[in-house]
């Protein structure tokens, strides 16, 4: 069988088949990468402070990798662009996020970014210099001064249409950057932070919900992503694809050389038929050459037709 698959059309489509089964194998094992490719980042990645302007720039979409990670940045608190977002849980609660813009020291385009520092059980109705007040009253910290946040970096919510963001109070019911730009009329970060401490002069706030306001804080994701077993499925497929176009170049070549073996055992079989038909052939004429031969000696001594000798 050696020396059926070293022919040369063989030899080339054994190489035509080794790249088909390598383009395989790669999509084997870029399925599998796909399988695990959004698995969450380690805690010790994600709850280590990063500075926001280092981590996350403006105008562009926060990508998997960016997002939930700790992050610090310095600015001011602008109470009085402010919404109330709904349906958000706290303690098995359901109420609303207070949340509103700042401004962030070293953007790169001036950027500012909508900040959640507090959750509510129920809407408020409050005017800026009240919820300016509110926040002051909740945090300890003035809005005059330069604030360092530290807080959790989370992507921004689509839009929600249909919704009339000019009735006091704002109220939305997503997070979205999108629809804060025309609200706040001012450029934002495609994302939001969830702020957990306000830190002025060295000090260290958080909100202590004596007004009401708690404070909202965000878990990481869980380290244990789930398997998307459905490309595991493909990469399983791949494989066997892979494996397949070997066994055919196989089955090719084992049935050209089945093919060579029935030839040569009809060319044996053939080759003892005619042996043993000339054989036969030859037999029967020496038969008659002999009977000739002793007809032929019968008339040249006058024997007769039954071996007697004429007078």
């Amino acid at each position: 069988m050696l020396r059926t698959a070293l022919k040369p059309r063989w030899i080339g489509f054994f190489i035509l088949t080794m790249a088909v089964a390598f383009i395989f194998v790669l999509l084997t094992q870029w399925q599998f990468e796909q399988s695990t490719s959004d698995q969450p980042r380690s805690h010790a990645e994600t709850e280590t402070p990063v500075p926001l302007t280092e981590h996350f720039a403006p105008g562009v979409a926060m990508m998997g990798d960016q997002s939930d990670q700790m992050v610090t940045f310095t600015g001011h608190l602008d109470p009085t662009k402010s919404v109330q977002v709904e349906s958000r849980v706290h303690n098995e609660k359901v109420g609303l996020w207070l949340v509103s813009s700042a401004t962030v020291d070293g953007a790169s385009q001036d950027n500012g970014i909508p900040v959640v520092w507090g959750w509510i059980p129920e809407e408020i109705e409050a005017s800026p210099a009240e919820l300016t007040e509110l926040f002051e009253t909740s945090t300890g910290v003035s809005t005059d001064g330069t604030i360092e946040f530290l807080g959790r970096l989370i992507p921004g919510e689509g839009p929600t249409p249909n919704t009339n963001h000019f009735i006091e109070p704002n109220r939305t019911q997503m997070l979205s950057s999108a629809q804060l730009v025309n609200l706040w009329n001012e450029d934002l970060y495609a994302g939001y932070v969830v702020a957990e401490t306000f830190t002025t002069d060295g000090v260290e706030h958080v909100v202590t919900g004596e007004t009401g306001v708690e404070p909202v804080a965000t878990a990481p994701q869980p380290e244990q992503g789930e398997v998307a077993w459905l490309n595991v499925f493909y990469a399983i497929e791949w494989f066997i694809f892979a494996v397949f176009s070997l066994y055919l170049w196989w089955r090719f070549v084992r049935d050209d050389y089945l093919k060579d073996q029935r030839e040569a055992e009809l060319d044996e079989l053939w080759e003892y038929h005619w042996r043993a038909q000339e054989l036969q052939r030859l037999r029967e004429a020496a038969r008659q050459d002999k009977a000739a031969a002793e007809q032929a000696y019968r008339a040249y001594h006058g024997h007769g037709p039954n071996g007697q000798k004429d007078e």
